[in-house]
């Protein structure tokens, strides 16, 4: 079974949106809910080998995974929907059999109204229902981000916040899922103008060492904000940092230094007139 992701390329839209790491971080999290048999197995080879773990341990490992699995088939319909959505939205036809006629208009009931209760009210729904019950468990924090995205598209970034809100009790500085969950905070605040707040968020992500593989991504964020906050000063020093970055980091930090360093030369050609 091939698991690789494909290589990722930003553009400077996309920089401002959310992260492709993030994208990519969920395809991983998807991959763990749809073989949740194998996790369970690899889960109970653990329990037996190490023999050390506690039984409150094994109960949150199973709750987990059992979250998980209610996650997946959530997810599956949210991604079909959005999907449909999509496609509708560029006109686009499902293949036709041979032989048969092309359709030659789509269906325009597949298309979103605009209304986000209307378009996805009940998958919010369903992924708030799984937040409640285990608001703490990876599963509710992908479950929160997916509302939140939700919410975005729709230019609801209060929505979008409070979704976000409901598991960060769960939290740390050392997961994975954590930093998604602070550079996806942060991001709402941008939308909601409120460059001070999204600061706070990417700084975190930013401190520390455990959020290593999306520190660029944080600073180059924080680099917008200093800028859109008018200190120019600051946002000179990431943009700096970050494009002094060689070639063997690689990946997408490849990128962002290369935007980095197109962001730094914009800066300093206002900063000289």
């Amino acid at each position: 079974m091939n698991t690789n992701t494909p290589d990722i390329k930003f553009s400077k839209d996309e920089l401002r949106n959310p992260d492709q790491i993030t994208k990519t971080l969920r395809e991983g999290f998807v991959w763990t809910t749809t073989h949740s048999k194998l996790v369970m197995a690899l889960v109970a080879a653990f329990i037996v080998i190490g023999g050390g773990i506690t039984f409150t341990q094994y109960l949150s490992e199973s709750k987990e995974i059992k979250m998980q699995t209610k996650y997946y088939a959530m997810e599956k319909t949210y991604i079909e929907k959005r999907r449909g959505f999509e496609e509708a939205a560029a006109d686009i036809k499902p293949p036709q059999e041979k032989g048969k006629k092309a359709a030659v208009v789509a269906d325009l009931s597949k298309k979103a109204s605009g209304d986000v209760q209307k378009d996805f009210g009940s998958i919010i729904a369903s992924f708030d229902s799984l937040i409640g019950e285990a608001p703490r468990s990876k599963a509710a924090q992908m479950a929160a981000l997916n509302v939140s995205d939700i919410y975005l598209d729709y230019k609801k970034t209060d929505e979008a916040l409070a979704a976000l809100e409901k598991v960060k009790s769960g939290l740390n500085n050392s997961a994975a899922m954590s930093a998604m969950i602070y550079m996806q905070m942060g991001q709402v605040y941008v939308n909601k103008n409120d460059c001070t707040s999204a600061l706070t968020h990417f700084q975190k992500v930013a401190d520390s060492k455990a959020f290593q593989f999306v520190h660029s991504e944080a600073k180059l964020r924080m680099g917008l904000c200093f800028e859109t906050l008018n200190d120019s000063a600051k946002a000179e020093q990431l943009y700096a940092e970050l494009a002094k970055k060689d070639e063997a980091s690689g990946g997408s930090d490849m990128v962002i230094s290369n935007e980095a360093g197109k962001f730094l030369r914009l800066l300093r050609a206002k900063k000289s007139l």
